[in-house]
């Protein structure tokens, strides 16, 4: 009868240990701080970073879960990759699942603003029964039913970080499915990445530093200032469970200073929570609050949630990659000037001629009234190692100082949007020149 006990008991346990860890991964508040928490991605981050989270749910309540995570992520200077690690141990009841996991995180530069991140986690994890707490710790009904062993587990994010603040990521938080028994290691190798998602969408804007008059040891001078946060943030997240209970969580943050804020969380069928935290140069810390009445009114004395950090280091630079300009050449040699006078010149915006015409199109740096200006000015541009030349438009009577000739509209306009883009010449345009077959 003791064994049928225990048995139930054990089963009862996993059963709600295991719907409750498919609904929330397991749950934290303090993701707006460290996101890494949920997405893998997350770990090519602008310094390096070490947080320390420790969760206690429904205080008063026996046997209530317990989470301690320690993260550490950074990026590699100047480039486009960032790792990442995580230990944490969940205890409940008399059930303790550790982890360990490696991250690996590539940024794939989209625009010269805009960024999609990949990252992909890597470790083990075990689940153990604390038999200090049974009263008969040699009956095989519990040594049978869970033994001590490793099991793999892995996730994959994704990360589309804009400059406008807006950043959209997608989590499969579980790619292998969770064994909580077994008799061997790493006997569990169920591939179900679809079962589980976290969907996130939230606003952070970074405003970039601005030059300003100051006064140092008694003079004015000119410096930069640092980045600075928006004052409000907010974060949407979406649970996705194949086994049911998905869940929709929002947050809401005001910075009333760089170094200050306040905000609150809703997570569904749960409730309200506050947040607060302070951040200083190096030293982070948040707290968060889930009210007493969470899920039901006296269930517990409510939830506490503490996350310290801290930042290391100088700020780490990710790596903007300039495409390969067609309007460079790899030597500064002299070159001929041969001013070509042509009898057309149009915006590419122009309405297609008939066949019997030819088009040719020029990225236009400038145009001069003198052909002394322009030569010089080719004469620099080929110094900066840029395939300048010159040709006269007999219209406008002008000498227009071009890096890139070609027949294909395309070409030209890629050069002419790369050039304002990743170099000094923010001038650059699509001119088309039209002359008879």
């Amino acid at each position: 009868m003791y064994r049928l006990f225990v048995v139930f008991l054990l089963s009862l346990l996993l059963y709600c240990d295991y719907s409750s860890y498919a609904q929330n991964y397991p749950v934290y508040n303090s993701y707006y701080v460290n996101p890494y928490l949920y997405n893998p991605a997350e770990a090519a981050t602008d310094y390096s970073y070490i947080f320390l989270n420790h969760r206690r749910q429904w205080v008063g309540v026996e046997g209530a879960p317990n989470l301690s995570t320690l993260s550490f992520t950074t990026m590699f200077n100047n480039t486009h990759a960032g790792i990442g690690a995580k230990v944490s141990s969940f205890k409940r009841g008399i059930l303790t699942t550790t982890d360990l996991s490696l991250s690996y995180a590539f940024g794939l530069h989209l625009t010269k603003k805009n960024t999609l991140f990949f990252g992909l986690s890597g470790g083990a994890i075990t689940n153990s029964i604390d038999l200090s707490k049974v009263s008969d710790p040699n009956d095989p009904a519990i040594s049978d039913y869970l033994a001590n062993n490793f099991q793999p587990t892995a996730n994959f994010g994704l990360l589309y970080r804009a400059a406008s603040g807006f950043n959209f990521g997608l989590t499969l938080p579980q790619l292998f499915e969770p064994s909580f028994n077994g008799s061997s290691n790493f006997s569990n190798t169920s591939f179900t990445p679809l079962d589980n998602m976290i969907i996130q969408l939230y606003y952070r804007k970074l405003t970039v530093g601005k030059i300003v008059a100051a006064k140092r040891k008694g003079m004015r001078t000119r410096v930069k200032t640092g980045e600075t946060v928006s004052p409000l943030e907010f974060y949407l997240i979406y649970k996705y469970a194949k086994a049911g209970n998905s869940q929709f969580e929002a947050l809401a943050k005001l910075n009333l200073s760089q170094n200050f804020w306040l905000g609150a969380s809703y997570r569904q069928s749960y409730g309200f929570s506050g947040i607060t935290g302070i951040s200083t140069k190096y030293l982070i810390i948040s707290y968060s609050y889930e009210l007493s009445g969470q899920p039901e009114a006296g269930f517990s004395s409510g939830t506490h949630e503490i996350n310290v950090g801290l930042r290391l280091g100088k700020q780490k630079k990710f790596k903007h990659v300039a495409p390969l300009l067609r309007s460079t050449i790899k030597t500064t040699t002299e070159q001929q000037h041969i001013a070509r006078f042509q009898t057309t010149v149009e915006d590419t915006d122009h309405v297609e001629k008939p066949t019997e015409e030819k088009k040719k199109y020029y990225v236009v740096i400038k145009a001069f009234s003198d052909f002394t200006g322009a030569d010089l000015y080719k004469k620099k541009l080929i110094e900066e190692k840029f395939n300048a030349d010159i040709f006269y438009y007999s219209k406008d009577r002008k000498y227009y100082v071009h890096v890139l000739e070609t027949s294909k509209a395309s070409d030209a306009a890629d050069e002419a949007r790369n050039l304002k883009s990743y170099t000094k010449l923010k001038d650059a345009k699509v001119l088309t020149v039209v002359t008879p077959k």
